[in-house]
């Protein structure tokens, strides 16, 4: 089987999740209902000029993040501005959209007897996944902020998870509590 039969299976079957607005609250926990619940951020969060998010990992707020560590991103709607502060604010989730975003990097150059050996035939780059949530914020006195996006584990399909609850809290620490 080949990449991209193996590629739309995955996504078919994950697609069939994404109006889930529950998220697991533990690895092995009971589902919770985000949809309505208040996302609650205790420090002003800037957001560099020409971008349109900013990352929180660890409890800190940064300008990447760790691949391989769950991870949230707060974005807003323009990148056209000089810088924006995102306020200390209390935000209503109203949506949580489930979302698998593929990440491609290209292999170096192989002879072709190799590349066939290989079995993988037409690719010429490898393919890992983000599983995680969209989770749209709306707020009276912010209006450019547009959600807040958290993300598993940078994995292959066959080791993809979204994160859970206690992940995402542990992701936010006390930038942002998620109630």
């Amino acid at each position: 089987m080949n990449k991209p039969i193996i590629t739309a299976v995955v996504a078919l079957a994950l697609g069939a999740c994404q109006q889930s607005s529950t998220v697991r609250e533990t690895s092995t926990g009971s589902f919770q209902q985000l949809q309505g619940a208040n996302l609650v951020l205790n420090q002003p969060i800037r957001v560099s000029a020409g971008k349109a998010r900013v990352f929180v990992q660890d409890g800190e707020v940064r300008s990447g993040h760790n691949s391989y560590k769950p991870h949230c991103a707060f974005e807003i709607k323009s990148v056209q501005h000089d810088g924006v502060v995102i306020e200390p604010d209390t935000f209503v989730v109203s949506r949580v959209q489930r979302s698998v975003q593929e990440v491609v990097s290209a292999e170096p150059l192989r002879v072709a007897a190799l590349w066939l050996a290989d079995g993988m035939g037409g690719g010429g780059g490898s393919a890992s996944y983000y599983s995680g949530y969209h989770f749209w914020l709306t707020s009276e006195d912010q209006p450019e902020v547009r959600r807040m996006s958290c993300f598993g584990v940078f994995a292959q399909p066959y080791e993809l998870y979204p994160p859970t609850v206690e992940e995402i809290r542990f992701a936010l620490g006390a930038v942002a509590t998620l109630e």
